[in-house]
């Protein structure tokens, strides 16, 4: 599984040199992306979809669990309580948690769209100063010689490095 490392560069130029020595250090751009604040213009940098600029990842998780935990406990409180009258067994109680499994990552990622990206919120006021912020995706064994290769070439304008988790 892909870790995410992520850099700042203080200027385009930076950031542009950067995302060339990334793809030369093989890469690719769908791993890529650099978010800056809404003056820059990040064209012909990588941008970052949906799921770095919003919380929509976490959110589906969160809802997915808290929703199937929701349906399973609804599922066997209609399966065991008399009055209800149902009598479906195991069968109800697999229905309810998919249900509430579905369910619940269904709100919580139409929630998780307009939420922005905590991970990157940490960081919005370097972003808000005119920093360009470049996310990178990776193997982990990948990582010490994409870091010693960043260091070598770029010890000037790298200004942070570490890890948010990979979606």
């Amino acid at each position: 599984m892909k870790e995410r490392q992520f850099f700042f560069a203080p200027d385009f130029t930076s950031a542009s040199s950067i995302v060339d020595d990334l793809k030369e250090f093989g890469i690719t751009e769908e791993d890529i992306h650099v978010i800056a604040n809404d003056e820059a213009v990040l064209e012909p940098l990588p941008e970052p979809d949906i799921t770095h600029r919003s919380d929509i990842v976490d959110a589906a998780k969160r809802g997915a669990a808290t929703g199937g935990a929701m349906g399973l406990l609804g599922s066997i409180v209609a399966v065991t309580v008399p009055g209800f009258g149902l009598t479906l067994g195991g069968g109800a109680i697999l229905a309810g948690t998919a249900l509430g499994t579905a369910l619940g990552t269904w709100f919580s990622t139409l929630v998780g769209v307009s939420v922005p990206n905590q991970d990157v919120e940490d960081y919005r006021h370097r972003i808000e100063r005119g920093e360009f912020m470049i996310i990178v995706d990776c193997e982990p064994e990948q990582q010490p010689q994409l870091a010693a290769m960043l260091e070598s070439r770029h010890a000037d304008t790298l200004l942070i490095r570490g890890n948010l988790d990979a979606a």
